[in-house]
């Protein structure tokens, strides 16, 4: 399939406590071999639908509506640092279990979700500190504790660019030029606009793995192989996860589905 259907154009741990789900009031997971669906339309507060934060502070995690959308507004300030492992990149995500992403090996799902970059999104800056500077702004983050994402959505490059990035196999990989990570170019990032990914996947470790992408409509990845590391799984996040730049960042997400087939997610339903 070349284009899809029907597309619109257009915690800290210290705070654990207070950011830790109330639970998941959407059923996700892997049951008798088959996906079930997901969805999370940010009608209501963002922990109804299972999602814990990595933020400095709640404040930094709010619903919005942009563009007669409802979403979640993801901001990070100068000095987010060290948090869920970040060290001296800035962040503020909303992260699903592992249990609830349903990436187990094996699994093969269909998702969508869309994404806005606001007025005060500030692209990465090239620094003395920061020679090559990047933001994470969706990703499939792995199980383990170092290495690159199997998945994510990231704004990098000179100049920078979105580009979508998948790893899997034997070995981790840590992103670095010459690592197993393949890398496929979206575009220049567009303020202001609501862009709608589709992903066909199948979660494995080894070379019958698959991750087709869809931005708007268009087929940007067809790939084919590892989509997991060896002996792990993964989980997902919506992110605003950067370089520091020195300025306040915040990206906006909505519409986050999953099913077991294309026509599942309701595609044809959105505006």
């Amino acid at each position: 399939m070349g284009e899809l259907s029907r597309l619109p154009a257009a915690a800290a741990a210290s705070l654990a406590p207070l950011l830790a789900v109330a639970g998941a009031a959407t059923a996700a997971g892997l049951h008798a071999g088959v996906t079930t669906p997901f969805s999370c339309a940010f009608a209501r507060p963002w922990a109804s639908c299972g999602f814990t934060a990595q933020a400095m502070s709640p404040d930094r995690i709010t619903e919005v509506e942009a563009g007669g959308v409802r979403g979640v507004r993801l901001e990070t300030l100068p000095g987010d640092e060290r948090i869920a492992g970040s060290g001296g990149a800035e962040r503020a995500d909303l992260a699903l279990s592992p249990g609830e992403t349903g990436c187990s090996q094996g699994a093969e799902q269909w998702w969508t979700h869309s994404l806005l970059f606001p007025d005060d999104y500030t692209l990465p800056v090239v620094s003395r500190a920061d020679p090559w500077p990047w933001g994470v702004v969706f990703d499939f983050h792995h199980t383990g504790a170092e290495g690159q994402a199997n998945y994510q959505i990231q704004v990098a490059g000179k100049p920078p660019e979105l580009q979508l990035a998948i790893s899997g196999g034997p070995v981790v990989s840590n992103g670095a030029p010459g690592s197993p990570t393949r890398r496929f170019s979206v575009g220049p990032v567009v303020k202001n606009h609501w862009y709608q990914f589709v992903y066909h996947i199948r979660w494995s470790p080894d070379g019958d793995g698959f991750f087709d992408a869809w931005v708007d409509g268009k087929r940007v990845a067809d790939y084919r192989g590892p989509t997991l590391y060896a002996g792990q799984g993964c989980y997902l996040k919506l992110a605003n996860y950067h370089t520091p730049v020195g300025k306040p960042v915040a990206v906006v997400h909505a519409r986050l589905r999953r099913a077991a087939s294309e026509s599942g997610l309701g595609l044809a339903g959105l505006p």
